[in-house]
């Protein structure tokens, strides 16, 4: 006779994705992440560039249905500066993060500056439900010194958007979000709650990293991430993920938000969902409708 173990598990986890850094022009490598990569599983997010950036790269371009997202490592030298069709005029310090909510349309340039420029970061496209597609462009910049930051037991969190352990960031997204800019010493854990229908993507930034379902009988879901790599988790139902820095001390990124169960369609900088839509705000663009960025020194 044999006896079965029950199993019970609340969390999928993805293969993990190991990415090189390529050259984009002659100033900046990116690190490239798709949501194609993990089986679609990716959403909230379409695409995560890490970028190293030490001159010009980005010339002026369109964005629209989705949120572009900058996020500058703390160990940034320089900064960047922002200009865009809404005349918000930015200066992007280390540490800080930049959300651009392209909605129906926006025009932008973002570019290093500063003597020995080396901006290390993020870019992220974050895409908008349909019902949001069309809303109005914005841009919004929180400081490194308004980002809440939890520290302790070997951990460092600094929390970019959203909610975590009690400290809540001061940034207003369309939709709920959390981004994490983390550090783990050796052999130190934490734990990050996963809400029912929400996608969390783990990024080992720096470091190798091990990351599990805690909770689940019978079943040990756990994946190493080695350094440059990274994994989707989904919650069927409400779960935690335990982080370990197995090997010693990892820095990674982790971005959770409730999927969107739409389909994506991608032209460049533009993310709808059907082509259709996507020749409507080629068009829109084409005819001047996201506006012109004031002329800057």
């Amino acid at each position: 006779m044999s006896t079965s173990i029950p199993t019970s598990s609340s969390l999928c986890f993805s293969h993990a994705v190991a990415r090189e850094p390529h050259a984009v022009g002659a100033h900046c490598h990116i690190r490239q992440f798709r949501h194609t990569d993990f089986d679609r599983a990716m959403s909230p997010l379409v695409l995560a560039d890490h970028f190293v950036m030490t001159g010009p790269t980005f010339e002026l371009h369109p964005h629209a249905g989705m949120s572009a997202v900058t996020v500058l490592f703390e160990d940034t030298q320089g900064w960047m500066s922002s200009h865009d069709s809404v005349h918000n005029d930015h200066r992007i310090e280390p540490g800080d993060l930049h959300w651009t909510v392209a909605g129906k349309g926006i025009v932008h340039t973002q570019q290093p500056e500063g003597e020995h420029a080396r901006l290390n970061g993020l870019q992220l496209f974050v895409n908008l439900p349909q019902r949001l597609k069309r809303i109005e462009p914005a841009t919004m910049l929180v400081r490194a010194g308004d980002v809440p930051v939890i520290e302790g037991a070997g951990a460092r969190l600094r929390v970019l958007a959203g909610s975590l352990g009690g400290q809540t960031s001061p940034l207003l997204t369309p939709e709920p979000i959390l981004i994490v800019d983390g550090r783990l010493d050796a052999d130190s854990r934490i734990n990050l709650p996963l809400p029912a229908g929400w996608n969390l993507w783990l990024y080992a930034r720096h470091g190798s990293l091990t990351a599990r379902e805690l909770g689940a009988t019978g079943i040990d879901q756990r994946t190493e991430l080695p350094s440059g790599a990274a994994i989707v988790v989904s919650a069927a139902a409400a779960g935690t993920v335990e982080l370990h820095a197995s090997t010693g001390e990892v820095r990674f990124v982790a971005i959770a938000g409730p999927a969107i169960n739409e389909p994506i369609v991608q032209a460049g900088p533009f993310v709808m969902t059907s082509r259709e839509e996507i020749e409507q705000v080629t068009a829109a663009y084409q005819a001047g409708k996201f506006g012109t960025v004031k002329p800057f020194s």
